[in-house]
């Protein structure tokens, strides 16, 4: 089991270029860069939904950034670099250089150990998303819980991510009806936690905790041994509580800028 926390946010680096660069490719995505540093264009017009995800140091940033910009120029979208503190701040150098706005980013959190998986909230029945049906409910809750178009929902979850054996998706229900969604994606023994969403009428009862950590124990089953996510505000506090733990904030810098 790993228990540098160096090491784990290293890794949850390694499972968020990872997961972006598949879940892109699932959906049919522009997806461009390297395996460390994957370029992924959605194509929806928010920055958040189209990025650069570097997971380790890169040889040459200005080149980078140069390439990165002429390929989202070229996709014509707003997008994000994604950088975690301390991993490579010649690269966000070379992004403000190149006129990247700062636009915040959220803290990376890792769990170290995934075991024991506490018990769910009295009357929330949880599965795994196999079908059309539950993908649908699935997207339904993703766009209210996140406030966002279901258009936007629809196109980053698809048949193609459920039928990946790297994703699984959960989702909790309460007498027959969806609560709150999780997806894991899994790489090497990382179990990333991404799309946890559950709409305001839902809230306040450990709803998301506990698919939280019934898409880690899917994890577990498949060989992971520790959890990371990039958490929201909202999210924060109950992943502390959970026993996750900060590894650095994500430093995020926004274009477009248009290549020369």
């Amino acid at each position: 089991m790993v228990e540098d926390l160096s090491e784990l946010g290293r890794l949850a680096d390694v499972n968020l270029a990872e997961t972006w660069a598949g879940l892109g490719r699932a959906m049919g995505a522009a997806v461009g860069g390297s395996d460390s540093c994957p370029f992924v264009a959605s194509g929806i017009d928010a920055a958040f939904f189209n990025g650069v995800f570097a997971s380790g140091a890169v040889s040459d940033p200005d080149r980078v950034v140069g390439d990165a910009i002429e390929f989202m120029s070229a996709q014509q979208v707003p997008w994000l670099m994604w950088v975690r503190e301390g991993v490579d701040d010649e690269l966000l150098d070379a992004g403000r250089r190149a006129g990247l706005g700062e636009a915040g980013g959220p803290p990376g959190m890792v769990l170290a150990s995934i075991a024991p998986i506490p018990d769910r909230p009295r009357g929330l029945d949880i599965e795994v998303v196999t079908g059309p049906s539950e993908l649908d409910a699935c997207r339904d809750l993703m766009a209210r819980g996140f406030e966002m178009p279901v258009e936007f929902a629809r196109r980053l979850l698809s048949e193609r991510t459920i039928a990946d054996p790297g994703f699984v998706v959960v989702m909790g229900s309460v007498e027959g009806r969806p609560v709150s969604v999780a997806l894991v994606s899994i790489t090497g023994s990382t179990a990333g936690i991404y799309n946890v969403a559950t709409p305001a009428e839902h809230r306040r009862r450990g709803f998301g905790a506990a698919v939280t950590w019934a898409a880690i124990e899917e994890g577990a089953k498949l060989g992971c041994e520790h959890a990371a996510l990039q958490a929201s505000e909202l999210g924060a506090p109950v992943y502390r509580e959970m026993g996750f733990v900060d590894v650095g904030r994500y430093v995020q810098l926004e274009g477009p800028v248009e290549s020369g």
